[in-house]
Formats: structure tokens, sequence, C-alpha cells
């Protein structure tokens, strides 16, 4: 499937999650999700060429194996899903595959479904609040047709676009670390 997905900071969390209810929009139990993601060591983060491979444990207890590879740009992926029984196992198929560590994230995630858009509503560790609206669409998709669908959303929920992120939380959180050092 293609993922297609915006998303933004989020400036004012109590405002965000009032307007999530206004519109009937109930967000999940939160659940802890820590991603090791990895890549090829000549990949160029988001570019069409190289898929990414994620670890993630949820809870502390369900592991999840994504391959993504990116189409037009970080927030629109073709991405593969399964869940697998060990974190070691699979990430010793990943390094023997020639893949190398690129980031390590830990947020909590919030979840909610409103029509065909998934909601999710994560605290990410060092970088803060952020919400994202995503659509699973077929590979030929008209991808900026659903990103200003996806905006749409959102302005009826008061998120700006001028709180736009468009890379994911590896990249921002390794950005945040070069510019610390």
């Amino acid at each position: 499937m293609r993922e297609i997905e915006i998303k933004a900071k989020v400036r004012d969390p109590a405002a965000t999650l009032a307007a999530l209810e206004k519109f009937g929009i109930k967000l999940s139990a939160p659940k802890k999700q820590h991603d090791i993601a990895y890549g090829l060591p000549d990949a160029i983060p988001h570019h069409p060429d190289f898929n990414w491979l994620r670890v993630r444990t949820e809870n502390n207890s369900k592991i999840i194996f994504t391959l993504k590879r990116s189409v037009t740009g970080a927030l629109d992926s073709i991405e593969h899903e399964t869940t697998v029984d060990s974190a070691t196992e699979i990430t010793a198929i990943i390094k023997d595959l020639g893949y190398v560590f690129y980031s390590e994230i830990t947020k909590t995630r919030r979840k909610a479904q409103y029509g065909d858009i998934e909601i999710c509503y994560d605290e990410v560790q060092h970088l803060g609040t952020y919400i994202e609206a995503e659509k699973l669409c077929a590979h030929d998709t008209d991808a900026e047709a659903v990103v200003e669908e996806l905006w749409a959303f959102f302005d009826r929920l008061g998120v700006s676009r001028n709180d736009q992120v468009t890379t994911g939380y590896d990249v921002l959180l390794e950005q945040l670390r070069q510019r610390a050092a």
C-alpha cells in the first residue's frame, strides 16, 4: 500500500485535543512505541531509490517490522508491515542484509479513525507533540489531491499549515542533535 500523510507540530495541545473531541474523534489509549530505523550505508534519506527498515516495539511487547520507500517525499511512501516474534532475530536479518543503524525514536502515540483518515497524536521524546493525518491509497493515487484533502481536514481542526512538518521524526531528531553539537 501507499501511505500518504501530513504532519504538523502541535503548538497548543489542549486546543487540538478539544478540536478532536468537538468532531467526535476519540483517541485510543496511549501506546509507547520504540522505533529503530536502518538504511543501507550509502542511502539518502527519503530518496525513492532506497528502502528503509524499521523495527518497532509497541508497549514493550508487540514487534512490528516495516519496510518504507519514499514515492514523492518523506510523507508519501510505499509501506509494507508485518508483526514478528523476535526483535533480536529481525535485527540480525536486517544487519546480515547489509543495513546499518540510522535512528532511534521513542514516542507515545494515540490514534483515531475519522472516515478513511487515520489520525496519530504523538508525543515524541526530545521533539514535542505532533499530529498526523494519513490515508492508505493505491500506488497510482494522486498524492497532491490526497494531501489537499488531509489539509482541509486539519483546517477544520484548526491545525495551521504554518506548523507543517515535512520530514520524519528520525530526521527531526538528527537535525536536533546536529544543532546541539
